[in-house]
């Protein structure tokens, strides 16, 4: 542990299993103060409880995030705890992959309300949050820097068969996060993506055959998915202010499945 999150408070949502438990145990080990934003309360409970236990500040909020009234509870979650916010990440996700030809109007906006509405609710209650204080820094010479950590993926990048409200959402997320780094860049915000590949609750079974898996761990140059341990540094780097002169980039955490 360096501590190179010491005193920061974050909110990192869909962080009850997974890529974002990864994180939210990362952010905690370096000193981070931590929501745990889940729809799974048992879930986020027992990750607040566990990174309590082991000495770390955090809270569970069990808000959907997919409206703007959601998304700005979660962000009042952290001023209520912490007193402030400086790292957003947003990560919560949900699959609901058919062909185009039998994907339903549910299926596509589901899919694209968490992933897509609501990185861009959750952005913009903190957006709205930091503005009025970046402004104050601004005058007083004193910047601070905040940050803005969005998921996005290879399926958006490169496009995935039976996928297109995914891909369609992930892609959208690509160009959120360049808009917001143009927007926000002159009041010190930091807006960047990953496109991870881990194995998580969603990914295994599509390993659990060995023959079958193959061909789609043949797409990886390192021939494999990653453990989500090997995701949450990349977050971690993008919340320190080691990144603090990098922003509107997507950085493709993923064994080399995007070359």
């Amino acid at each position: 542990m360096t501590n190179r999150l010491k005193g920061k408070a974050c909110i990192v949502t869909g962080s009850g299993r997974g890529i974002g438990l990864a994180i939210v145990r990362a952010f905690a080990a370096e000193g981070a103060r931590v929501v745990v934003n889940d729809v799974d309360k048992d879930a986020a409970e027992t990750a607040v409880a566990e990174l309590s236990s082991a000495g770390g500040e955090a809270v569970a909020n069990c808000e959907p995030i997919g409206s703007v009234a959601a998304a700005e509870s979660v962000v009042q979650s952290s001023l209520d705890a912490f007193g402030r916010l400086d790292v957003l990440v947003n990560n919560a996700g949900v699959l609901r992959d058919k062909m185009t030809h039998t994907m339903t109007e549910e299926d596509f906006d589901v899919v694209v309300g968490v992933h897509l509405k609501g990185t861009w609710a959750c952005g913009r209650a903190a957006i709205q949050h930091w503005r009025p204080l970046a402004k104050n820094e601004s005058e007083s010479g004193v910047p601070t820097y905040r940050k803005i950590i969005n998921v996005t993926s290879a399926s958006g990048l490169m496009g995935a068969v039976g996928q297109a409200n995914y891909a369609a959402a992930k892609m959208g997320i690509v160009g959120l996060t360049k808009t917001w780094a143009k927007e926000l860049g002159r009041l010190n915000i930091n807006v960047n993506a990953i496109a991870p590949a881990a194995l998580t609750a969603m990914t295994e079974p599509l390993v659990q055959d060995p023959e079958a898996a193959k061909p789609r761990l043949a797409r990886f140059a390192l021939g494999r998915y990653g453990e989500p341990e090997e995701i949450a540094p990349s977050f971690v780097f993008f919340a320190s202010k080691d990144s603090n002169y990098i922003t509107g980039q997507v950085l493709c955490v993923d064994g080399g499945l995007v070359i």
